[in-house]
């Protein structure tokens, strides 16, 4: 247990120590190349949409060949928070679903708003009834120091913090930082770098778990 827990921090620890490089590698590049490599659909948010697709493709490889059995869920939140990186929830709807804008305007017709309220109210009911199924073998997972576990963890870390901490705070980064001269691109920097290590995360949970755990049962709804 003891050995698990080394290797998990020693894992962690190499994974913030990239995050910090990569964030302040981007930010002292010349000219506008951080700003432009962080902004909206640029190289950085492609690519964290890509690595949400990736695992959304390992995931299916390794349900057709059998390595595990798991159900839709795990590869159909994982595919919107892609979208999501992508702006999908903007392309088809009069404004953003997720701002409490779109439900109070009444630019938004009601019938759009219906549908859109349906969708988000069916989707947190399923997740609801997925954690609920799949929570008593993750925490025992968790308990006893498994990588893929550990890996997961992190991942939401890392969605958790980027918008409830990172989000267009940059005030809290020129606090901290007052030697920044640009404290906003360095804001950006940081939450555009710990979404890309969300799906990150997330395939080096999969891969660990057929690792490590392989033999292990691993079902979801």
């Amino acid at each position: 247990m003891k050995a698990k827990t080394r290797e998990n921090t020693l894992f962690v620890a190499g994974v913030l120590a990239l995050y910090v490089l990569m964030v302040f590698g981007i930010y002292l590049m010349p000219g506008d190349l951080p700003s432009e490599l962080v902004r909206e659909n640029g190289a950085v948010e492609n690519l964290s949409a890509g690595g949400y697709f990736f695992f959304c493709l390992i995931l299916l490889y390794l349900n057709l060949t059998g390595t595990v059995r798991t159900g839709p869920a795990p590869g159909l939140f994982v595919l919107l928070l892609g979208l999501r990186e992508l702006d999908f929830h903007e392309r088809f709807t009069t404004m953003g679903m997720f701002k409490i804008k779109f439900f109070l305007s009444p630019e938004v017709p009601w019938p759009e708003k219906m549908v859109v309220t349906l969708l988000i109210v069916g989707l947190l009911a399923y997740g609801v009834v997925y954690v609920r199924k799949i929570l008593p073998g993750w925490k025992k997972a968790l308990l006893d120091a498994r990588p893929w576990a550990v890996s997961v963890v992190c991942g939401v870390s890392c969605a958790l913090v980027s918008k409830l901490v990172l989000d267009g705070n940059s005030g809290m980064i020129a606090f901290l930082l007052p030697v920044l001269e640009n404290p906003r691109v360095l804001s950006g920097i940081m939450e555009e770098c710990l979404e890309l290590f969300i799906p990150v995360f997330f395939i080096m949970a999969l891969i660990q778990y057929i690792a490590f755990d392989k033999n292990d049962r691993f079902h979801t709804v």
